[in-house]
């Protein structure tokens, strides 16, 4: 019995220690499609994103736009992980106050469950370090094909909510994305491009999940702020992978793929199929992250 009893002892001293060296990212998480988790109390909310496979790029309805074709089919093997939001002040400072991050502005936008902003693509690549590090778990930035089959959830149309008669003229843009519609062009009447004809209240920066997901539970991902992904930027399709993989230059990147819609963006600029570049140190109020995983 006393021997029981040290072995129990033992295992449930063990069964401790390992959990506070390696938080909930050492134990079994549930990988079965739209299925959530966090690693830590103020790591993002994770969802499961299925494997599958989709068509990127736009179409011949959607005109123009040749740095977004050919259309190519991609085939992501593996589900994967991917924040529900973008990542946010809140998680963002938690980076910061390590030492790991730099202090982020937020140029009065809001902090707390606000989207981080003002954070370049080198800033975003130290927070997935530490992430990774703090979690035990391996966490980066989504590629730009991962980003779109996300982004879509299984649609083909040209906004995950429908095509351009239902989005811009109804509400579904307002009820989906935090795009440029009534309240921002009220907030800014110098922004003389389109709006949506709908308003969802916020002018600028919303608070994060604030409006319906998309199919895979993703928020936010065609709206609020744009987001940078791992790729470099190349123009056009030619030779991309088609393997959801990570696309690169033999030599160094010239710019990084931002993706995704901001509060300021009329509708061509929030489609799923939308795309353009930065500077890897740019840093803007318009431009934040989100972050993605393994499930191995």
């Amino acid at each position: 019995m006393k021997n029981d009893a040290f072995t129990m002892s033992c295992q449930s001293f063990f069964a401790i220690a390992v959990m506070m060296v390696f938080p909930a990212a050492a134990l079994a998480q549930d990988k079965s499609p739209g299925a959530s988790f966090s690693d830590c109390d103020r790591c993002p909310d994770m969802v499961v994103i299925p494997a599958g496979e989709f068509v990127m790029g736009s179409s011949q309805k959607e005109s123009g736009h040749s740095d977004e074709k050919p259309q190519h089919k991609v085939t992501i093997a593996n589900a994967f992980a991917v924040s529900k939001t973008e990542v946010t002040f809140d998680q963002w400072d938690a980076c910061t106050a390590a030492g790991a991050c730099p202090q982020a502005e937020d140029d009065g936008y809001g902090r707390g469950n606000y989207p981080a902003i003002n954070v370049s693509w080198n800033d975003a690549q130290a927070y997935v370090a530490w992430l990774s590090k703090t979690t035990g778990a391996s966490y980066r930035l989504l590629s730009e094909s991962e980003f779109e089959y996300a982004m879509r959830g299984g649609t083909t149309t040209a906004w995950f909510w429908g095509e351009a008669e239902a989005s811009w003229g109804s509400s579904k843009a307002c009820e989906y994305a935090n795009l440029h519609d009534e309240s921002g062009k009220e907030a800014h009447p110098m922004y003389v491009w389109s709006h949506h004809k709908c308003d969802d209240g916020y002018g600028e920066n919303a608070p994060t999940a604030q409006y319906k997901p998309n199919p895979f539970g993703l928020y936010d991902i065609n709206g609020n702020v744009r987001e940078w992904v791992a790729d470099c930027h190349q123009q056009g399709y030619e030779g991309a992978p088609t393997d959801g993989s990570v696309r690169m230059h033999q030599g160094a990147c010239e710019a990084r793929v931002v993706r995704g819609g901001a509060w300021v963006d009329g509708g061509s600029t929030a489609r799923s199929a939308y795309r353009y570049a930065e500077a890897e140190d740019f840093r803007n109020y318009q431009v934040g992250f989100r972050v993605a995983r393994g499930l191995d």
